[in-house]
């Protein structure tokens, strides 16, 4: 459910999920303007819907409606998947779970120094999930600091050890990256609308084994991604987030494994990668 969801991939790629777990669901999509949300969740509770991926706008307004939701969810204020049990509608977060889950793959989280670029929707995901496995710093860096104020103190309260601090960030002064940075991602919206724009973001600069993450799945060799790859860093991509996202929604919903290659497949196919 979203408005706008016009082109939007997760309808094929969870349809080919189900398929090849053998699971006779269906995934449909919506459009939900924001006048019509709260009976499409009366809808969704009507009809007995197993879950919903929810798009925006409705990632922070569907809060009100939960009976209970994650920890994650509470310090971000992001709900992007619902899943429902017995007439009750839980949600969770499975943006920053995901970033987390693939980068934990590659290096060690643990008191770590990050940095985020960006204040929206992942930002506040990605940011809360990391304080919640306690690494050392979270830098955000944003253009108006001001509009997270009700983050850090989320994340101050959930998370007291984990130390907070906003950059502004602007189009014209590079980026300043800690020392000892582990992680570098990249949730701003400069990268989805101009994936192969440079970022202000010393890449060249950066510490040795930073690993370098960036949300935006089409084309998800970013700038950044290629940048970071060029100059021997690990790198996490958008494809690849977006799919683990949805594979873990999936696997909420169905309690099964979901087939990733199955699903990375279809995802290609779809955006014609």
């Amino acid at each position: 459910m979203g408005d706008p969801v016009a082109g939007n991939p997760m309808q094929y790629m969870l349809e080919k999920a189900f398929r090849a777990a053998r699971l006779d669901w269906r995934f449909l999509t919506f459009e939900v303007p924001s006048c019509d949300f709260e009976g499409a969740l009366r809808g969704v509770r009507i009809f007995g819907f197993r879950g919903i991926v929810l798009a925006p706008p409705h990632r922070s307004p569907v809060l009100p409606y939960l009976e209970q939701m994650s920890q994650v969810c509470r310090i971000s204020d992001q709900v992007n998947c619902v899943q429902q049990i017995d007439g009750q509608l839980h949600g969770h977060n499975t943006e920053g779970r995901a970033l987390r889950l693939l980068v934990q793959r590659a290096t060690d989280l643990a008191g770590a120094q990050v940095t985020i670029l960006g204040a929206g929707r992942l930002a506040r995901s990605i940011a809360a999930e990391l304080a919640l496995i306690e690494v050392g710093e979270i830098a955000i860096a944003c253009r108006q600091p001001e509009t997270i104020d009700d983050l850090l103190a989320s994340i101050k309260e959930a998370a007291p050890n984990v130390n907070c601090r906003v950059m502004s960030l602007s189009e014209s002064d590079e980026l300043e990256v800690a020392s000892d940075c582990r992680l570098l991602v990249n949730a701003t919206s400069l990268g989805r609308q101009q994936p192969y724009e440079q970022l202000p973001v010393p890449v060249d600069n950066l510490p040795t084994g930073t690993l370098v993450a960036d949300v935006v799945y089409n084309p998800p060799g970013t700038w950044l991604v290629r940048e970071a790859t060029r100059n021997g860093h690990p790198t996490v991509d958008g494809l690849s987030l977006l799919i683990e996202q949805a594979a873990l929604a999936f696997e909420i919903w169905t309690g099964v494994t979901a087939d990733r290659h199955a699903m990375r497949e279809a995802v290609e196919e779809f955006l014609v990668l």
